[in-house]
Formats: structure tokens, sequence, C-alpha cells
């Protein structure tokens, strides 16, 4: 009971965010690709209704930051392909340094918010968790290649 609950929590929060007005595809595809994953832990995380409530804010905080510190290291990224041979040393260290830091960001977001969830969630579900994401990274990598793959790309 606990289980259809939280996922009834979670279904009425993705038909809301599909019910908003004025979006274009690319965020829809978004919010399509959010619905699912959160659907995909819900399912896996067996959250009791307490937990989800605490959780879900929490998670979706994380995954906030997450995106911030990605696209900054995305964009650091982009910086080092286009450096010129011309470049100074100096301007080097900078760059390096700067994609070097974007990953420390990525990984202190990781080791704070595992704190946080071990305060929420046990740490079997915590476990649990991280072994959901991946799966679901792994469920949308196949979805990716067998969509791919149906349209003769």
């Amino acid at each position: 009971m606990k289980r259809v609950i939280a996922f009834a929590v979670v279904f009425i929060y993705a038909l809301a965010l599909f019910a908003q007005p004025g979006h274009d595809k690319h965020k829809e595809k978004w919010e399509r690709f959010r619905a699912e994953k959160i659907a995909f832990l819900t399912s896996r995380l067996d959250l009791t209704p307490a937990e989800a409530q605490e959780f879900w804010p929490v998670y979706n905080q994380l995954e906030k930051e997450r995106w911030e510190a990605q696209k900054f290291r995305r964009q650091m990224e982009q910086k080092l392909v286009e450096a010129g041979e011309d470049i100074s040393d100096k301007r080097i260290k900078e760059l390096t340094r700067e994609f070097a830091a974007s990953h420390q960001k990525e990984s202190e977001l990781l080791i704070e918010y595992n704190e946080k969830f071990l305060e929420i969630l046990s740490p079997k579900k915590v476990l649990t968790l991280y072994k959901a994401e991946n799966e679901f990274r792994m469920h949308m990598i196949k979805k990716f290649r067998d969509r791919r793959k149906n349209n003769g790309h």
C-alpha cells in the first residue's frame, strides 16, 4: 500500500509537469525523461510516503546542482578543445585547473548528498538508489540505441 501511495504521488507530480502550457519540444522531452526516471527510481526504492516526501525534494535539488556542475564541466571541456596552439602557459594552467575543479565540484556534491540521503533513507535504500540510477542510465542507453537501430541510423 505504501508503494502504491508513493507511486501515486510521483505520477501526479509527473502529470503536473506535462499540464503546464507553453513548453517547447526539448523541454517536453526533458520532462518525459525526468518523469520516467522518477517512476523508475520510485519502483526500485520502495519508499514509504514519509520517505518519499523527504527524499524527492533533496534528490531534485541534487539533480539541479549536478546539472549545473555538469554544464560548467562541459563548458570547460569545450574551452579546452578550442584552446589554440598560441595560448600561453598561464592560460593553460588556468583552464586545466578550472577543468579539474569542475570534476571536484561534482564529487563534492555526491559526498554532500550521500550524507543527506543517509539521514532520510536506510543505508540499504541509498545503495539501492545508486544501483537504480545506474540501471536507469543503462536502460536509457539501450532505449536510445534501439530507437536509432529501428530508424535505420
